[in-house]
Order: C-alpha cells, then structure tokens, then sequence
C-alpha cells in the first residue's frame, strides 16, 4: 500500500531477506480484487482510477525517448495503456509478480501481446531483472506496491541501481515518487549514488477521493531522470 508521503521519512529496508521472501510468499497468496475503481490485495489499496492523469504524465516520460520501454508493476493497467498508445515505443515489457494481475493483465493486452507490442514477465522485480542485460531500455516507469508496512516508504529506492544499469545511454527513468512537491536531499542523494546526475521532476496535480488511504495531498511528484 502506498501511504501518505513526509520529507522527514527515512527508507527503511528490510535486510533479513528470509522475512521479506515470507512477505513475498504471502503476497503471492492473496486474491487480487478488483472494482470498477481500484485494485485491492492483503486489504491494501493497490492502486485506483484518480492517478489516471498522472499515470498519464507517467507514460509520457517514459516513452519521451521511443525505443523499448520497461514498466515494474502492473496494478489496473492504466499507465500500461498510456504506453502502449505511444507511436514512438517499439516493445513494452512489464514486469508483475501477483498471478492473479498477469491474468488481468494478459486479458486485457492480448491483442498487444500477440502482436508483438508487449510482454509480460510474471516475477517480482529483483528476481525478473537478473535477466535482462546492461542497457536494455530507453524509458523505465517503476511503480509497485509495497508488500508490507516496514517498506511502505521509499520503496523504490533499491531500484535505483538497477534502473541506472537496465537504461540505455540518454535513457529515462520515472517513478511514483511519494513525495507531493520536490525530491527531497536523500532522495536526490541516492539518485547519484545510483549513477544519475541528471535529475528534474515536475508537480501533477490530482485530487485523491475520500476513500484513498494512501495519497492525501493534491500534488505528486513526477520524477524525470535522465541516465
């Protein structure tokens, strides 16, 4: 579940990886639930239709540069159709560890899927992304869900390395950010130490429901990193 992001949050990172394969495991057994407005697993709000315009901003920068694009989580698909209807992307790959979501997700996109457009990689991120090579994209777009309340902030931040070494030269990398109105000092600090020197963003505006338990403010950060 995302939560309600504060500057003054530090990341906090299980290091026990026995606990975090056990918050894996129980991911993976829980029903994805799905309604006309949001996805829920494990009573968490995955993901629902008010980030539409920022999904949308979302997909825009990660498909600024054409080419081959990688998307980390699935949810209800919304930023996966913003890039698949760029013009500019030759391959769209996604990586969803929850079965239950690749099914959604197949079922939605097979016409893509078929045509070549599209791939899914059924895997949690840090197992799914040893294969894939140095330099293999121009436009990465992160946006998972944390699978426990120990790694509810910042929950990125582990990719950073990764995305660095998956773009390719000139390559772009967004995320959803947690955090309302700038990239805050360690934020920014554990960009660069992944690599990136070239770091902008822009302030979406949105405007969260009542019943949204994870975004209270009406501005989120779209992070615009360039490799």
């Amino acid at each position: 579940m995302r939560a309600p992001s504060a500057l003054c949050c530090r990341f906090i990172f299980l290091e026990n990886m026995v606990s975090y394969k056990q918050y894996q495991d129980r991911w993976l057994q829980q029903q994805a639930v799905y309604s006309p407005s949001e996805l829920t697993i494990l009573g968490y709000q995955v993901m629902q239709d008010w980030e539409s315009q920022y999904m949308k901003r979302l997909a825009e920068i990660a498909t600024s540069q054409g080419g081959y694009v990688l998307e980390v989580g699935f949810g209800l698909g919304i930023s996966a159709g913003f890039v698949q209807a760029s013009p500019a992307i030759h391959k769209h790959t996604v990586i969803e560890a929850h079965p239950e979501v690749v099914k959604f997700a197949r079922t939605r996109f097979n016409q893509n899927i078929a045509a070549g457009k599209m791939e899914i990689l059924n895997s949690f991120w840090e197992d799914a992304t040893r294969d894939l090579p140095d330099a293999s994209f121009d436009g990465i777009l992160f946006d998972t869900c944390p699978l426990h309340q120990e790694t509810v902030f910042f929950h990125y931040f582990p990719f950073f390395p990764e995305a660095y070494r998956l773009l390719r030269p000139n390559g772009i990398f967004t995320y959803f950010s947690d955090e309302p109105r700038e990239i805050s000092a360690d934020h920014e600090r554990l960009l660069r130490q992944a690599g990136f020197q070239q770091i902008d963003f822009e302030v979406v505006p949105v405007t969260p429901p009542a019943d949204c338990r994870y975004w209270t403010h009406n501005t989120i950060v779209a992070p615009i990193i360039r490799k």
